[in-house]
């Protein structure tokens, strides 16, 4: 039995004629490779030529992390990745914000505080507790409102960063950070310019 075989997208640097079988015998016929993406089986001749498959992954442009404010200046700046930080802050000022921003690792997860309906077993957080470092005391806990999904982000547009204002300060606290699956994080503490 004689089998034509056409090599679609081979040029002749990829396939040598010595390669190609042009007859086949039906009764044993093991695997030919002809290039690395073209295989030839059977009596009756199949080409497979698999196709760089694109898996969509979104992405989302890191804002230069937190940009610059005519108004406050950074007193104290945080950065981490995934796990748990604690950070004593000294706020000189009586009024303060806190700005903050993340990267997520893994995109599309739907936690407690996300709006999407997407199913990832891996959900990125960032949470800080942000205590009275002198009496222990819980002043606040501070998460990204919707939570940290990307997908979310690319149909409603980018809400990072985030920033929360405090109005109470000359003191010094304690910044419980906790965070999971992120590339990284930045927090700043800005107070007004004098």
């Amino acid at each position: 039995m004689i089998v034509s075989v056409f090599l679609a997208g081979c040029t002749s640097d990829s396939v040598k004629e010595s390669d190609i079988q042009t007859t086949i015998s039906p009764l044993s016929l093991p695997p030919t490779t002809v290039t690395q993406s073209t295989i030839i089986t059977s009596a009756i001749t199949q080409t497979t030529i698999p196709q760089t498959v694109q898996i969509p992954i979104a992405t989302v442009q890191t804002p230069d992390p937190l940009g610059e404010s005519s108004k406050l200046m950074t007193v104290t700046t945080i950065t981490g990745e995934s796990g748990r930080q604690s950070v004593n802050v000294t706020v000189p000022y009586g009024y303060w914000e806190m700005w903050y921003t993340a990267d997520p690792i893994v995109t599309g997860g739907q936690d407690s505080h996300s709006a999407t309906g997407t199913n990832s077993a891996v959900f990125p957080s960032l949470s800080v507790v942000i205590s009275d470092a002198a009496r222990g005391e819980e002043i606040e806990t501070v998460e990204p409102p919707g939570g940290l999904d990307i997908y979310l982000w690319q149909r409603s547009g980018d809400p990072r960063p985030w920033s929360t204002k405090f109005y109470e300060g000359n003191k010094e606290y304690t910044f419980d950070i906790t965070a999971r699956h992120l590339n990284s994080y930045v927090i700043e503490v800005r107070v007004p310019k004098t």
